[in-house]
């Protein structure tokens, strides 16, 4: 009788256990049947559904427990400073100007540095200028650290572009390495990207607050709107669902995660004439487009990407890739400075400062191989003198960009 006992209890932990890891329920998001599948791979799918009037809309799920999202972010040559708009007040902190990239550019290089585990990439953040580098219009927090404050007249500041902006909520994605949540973003207190728990999140518009619909009538255009959704019954969204619309209004756009089961805020993204959608199988899908009849690549560079790659040990070889700023750089004595880069390394990295082959001095002898330090120089930057960001395991895996 015991050992008929022993035997239920311990069936009956293992269907526990089951149920609170998320696998005794269904634990593939699939859409319905209007959505034909492109890529469907452990963690991730891309599906197409055909609109109206010959419109497609492109849905992407991304499970948060397998996929890992990357900010790829253009290099700063001029901080900003005192110029942002949206943490911790305005004109209390920098809104850096970071450089246009063109999509190929971004997408080749991710590709270099995280091989077959590419899924996707996406255009993101809202920026200002076409220009050679941009300020971006809301802060953003990568991998704990906040690079921009924003600098959008479109928002709740002073004196708005129009006065609908005087009180809208901006709205906050945050996201880690198994869940993602939106919620109101709070510009005086900074609030989530002040928490030191949130290492990564966007701020933007709710979708019904976008100037195309408050100002442009809710025209139809290209838009990327996100939600999020719980679908393993454990508390808490895993699952980014990005819808990319190829003409749609704003409304029909967010109508389609509504349809999905996306239940809390739905924000948008960067679109229009910027949008931009790439997948590792089916290659450009949407492409940016110049503002002219004149293809001119300066409307094809965006300052600000999202990447998409399945977590697990990556088999390419080890690199650090770091480009010249657009504009000369801008440094001043005591005042920050953002050195940005990408890798794919498992280690550590050092950064110093280098006037030729000389080491001038060590910035940071150690610091996590993450993409982004803020520097404060203690002392004036000579021309001529340059960074350098190299593996502590291995120096001879580095990448150099020239200061002055």
């Amino acid at each position: 009788m015991n050992f008929v006992s022993n035997l239920f209890f311990f069936f009956l932990a293992i269907i526990a256990s089951f149920w609170i890891s998320g696998f005794w329920i269904a634990h593939t998001f699939t859409p319905s049947s209007s959505y034909q599948p492109l890529e469907v791979i452990d963690g991730a799918g891309l599906y197409k559904q055909q609109l109206t009037d010959g419109n497609e809309a492109y849905l992407q799920v991304i499970d948060l427990h397998k996929m890992q999202i990357d900010q790829l972010v253009g290099e700063v040559d001029n901080m900003g400073l005192e110029q942002g708009k949206y943490y911790q007040g305005e004109g209390e902190y920098y809104s850096p100007f970071f450089k246009m990239k063109l999509f190929e550019e971004v997408t080749d290089e991710y590709k270099e540095l995280y091989g077959d585990t590419v899924f996707s990439l996406i255009n993101c953040s809202f920026f200002e200028q076409y220009k050679s580098s941009s300020q971006l219009s809301f802060p953003i927090k990568f991998n704990g650290e906040v690079i921009t404050a924003g600098h959008s007249p479109y928002g709740p500041v002073s004196e708005p572009a129009d006065k609908f902006y005087s009180d809208i909520r901006l709205k906050a994605l945050v996201w880690d390495d198994s869940a993602a949540y939106i919620t109101d973003y709070e510009p005086i207190s900074g609030s989530p990207l002040n928490q030191s728990s949130v290492k990564n999140a966007i701020v933007s518009y709710q979708y019904s607050d976008h100037p195309a619909k408050v100002l442009g009538k809710n025209q139809a255009n290209r838009y990327h709107v996100i939600g999020t959704l719980d679908f393993d019954g454990i508390k808490g969204d895993e699952l980014l669902l990005i819808m990319t619309v190829n003409r749609a209004t704003l409304d029909e756009a967010a109508d389609l995660l509504h349809q999905l089961g996306v239940k809390g805020d739905i924000i948008t993204i960067d679109g229009g004439s910027s949008t931009y959608l790439f997948n590792s199988r089916k290659g450009n899908i949407i492409l940016p487009q110049p503002a002219n009849q004149e293809d001119n690549p300066v409307f094809r560079k965006l300052p600000h990407y999202l990447g998409f790659r399945t977590k697990g040990k990556n088999l390419v070889s080890p690199l650090i890739k770091v480009s010249q700023p657009a504009g000369k750089v801008q440094l001043e004595e005591k005042k920050p400075y953002l050195i940005l880069w990408r890798d794919n390394l498992d280690s550590d990295v050092t950064i110093e400062l280098n006037n030729g082959t000389e080491r001038v001095q060590v910035i940071s002898s150690r610091t996590a191989s993450d993409g982004v330090y803020e520097w404060m120089p203690q002392s004036p930057v000579q021309e001529g003198y340059s960074l350098r960001i190299s593996s502590l395991k291995n120096r001879r895996i580095f990448g150099t960009f020239q200061l002055k």
